[in-house]
């Protein structure tokens, strides 16, 4: 009984090579099919305040999402925006804020569209929104980041008082997201710079800002208030003329010193008239007592003056009296 041919090993070691590149091809092909990838816009999505908004987001290479989990939620945290799963939304996981805002767009899921509109904006919508997919077998996500922003009513001017040798000036505006900035202008574009600053946001989350300036005199022309949207390049402006004679006022010890000088200049007047007043008075007086008993006289300078006469000169005539 002969040995078994050595003919038969290639065509089985064949066989088993043909076998194994197929259990690979067919490994990677149910990988491949497997596999998600999650693409997002790359930027940032900017909106206004109460208009809507689509984020989107898709699959790469294009697929059929239908009967894919679509849940987009916020901040990578568990808080959902909108849930899609088995071709039906739900809604019991969504959080309360976006409750009857959101829709996935149904018209895109045959070619792996999975993009989102919100209607309505709010401030509360600003921030990062996360897109993720998956199955039994694969996941991923994109991430989404959402600007919102709303321009504010045009800047409020008003005085508030003498301070430090100026004239201090408020602006007031409110309504912006996010946060705006505040700038002082003069006549000629030059900034100034602000004594104070201070903002504050409602319940909806708009901002309110306020700033103060000391003009003095030395600023020309109107100044202008600007309030600023960094995000949208938006500006508002508002402007205020303030008349000389405020500066005047401005100044107080100026006004302190012209106040003495006046009190000053009239106490002396006064004290002067007084004075006057007063010695008339006194010589009339001893007039009436001392010339009660004699004969009251005019002496016009040419006879000698006599020893026991008071006098009072008046112009080139003096007067007087003489005892008997």
């Amino acid at each position: 009984m002969g040995l078994p041919s050595d003919h038969s090993r290639p065509s089985l070691t064949s066989h088993a090579r043909d076998l194994l590149t197929s259990l690979v091809a067919l490994i990677l092909l149910r990988l491949g099919s497997a596999q998600l990838n999650v693409v997002g816009p790359g930027h940032p999505v900017t909106a206004t305040m109460g208009q809507d908004v689509v984020l989107p987001c898709h699959l790469s290479p294009q697929r059929d999402a239908r009967t894919l989990e679509v849940r987009w939620i916020r901040d990578r945290f568990s808080e959902t925006v909108h849930h899609y799963r088995n071709g039906q939304d739900l809604y019991r996981e969504q959080m309360g804020a976006y409750a009857g805002r959101t829709e996935l767009a149904r018209d895109g899921l045959s070619v792996g569209r999975l993009d989102l509109r919100i209607t309505g904006l709010r401030p509360s919508d600003d921030g990062l929104h996360v897109c993720t997919v998956g199955d039994a077998d694969a996941y991923d996500e994109a991430i989404v980041e959402l600007e919102v922003s709303a321009t504010g009513a045009d800047p409020h001017l008003s005085l508030g008082g003498y301070e430090a040798g100026g004239v201090r000036v408020l602006c007031r505006s409110a309504g912006w997201y996010p946060l705006p900035q505040l700038l002082w202008r003069d006549a000629r574009g030059q900034h100034l710079s602000s004594v104070s600053q201070t903002h504050s946001q409602d319940q909806e989350g708009f901002f309110e800002i306020e700033g103060a300036v000391i003009v003095t005199g030395s600023v020309e022309g109107p100044l202008s208030c600007v309030v600023r949207s960094s995000r949208l390049q938006e500006e508002k402006e508002s402007s205020l003329h303030i008349a000389a004679p405020f500066f005047h006022n401005a100044q107080p010890w100026m006004v302190a010193l012209a106040l003495v000088l006046v009190l000053l200049a009239v106490s002396i007047g006064l004290s002067v008239y007084l004075f006057r007043k007063q010695g008339k008075l006194a010589v009339q007086g001893w007039s009436r007592g001392r010339c009660s008993a004699g004969t009251p006289w005019v002496w016009s300078g040419a006879e000698p003056w006599p020893r026991e006469v008071r006098r009072r000169r008046t112009g080139m005539f003096s007067w007087g009296c003489q005892r008997p």
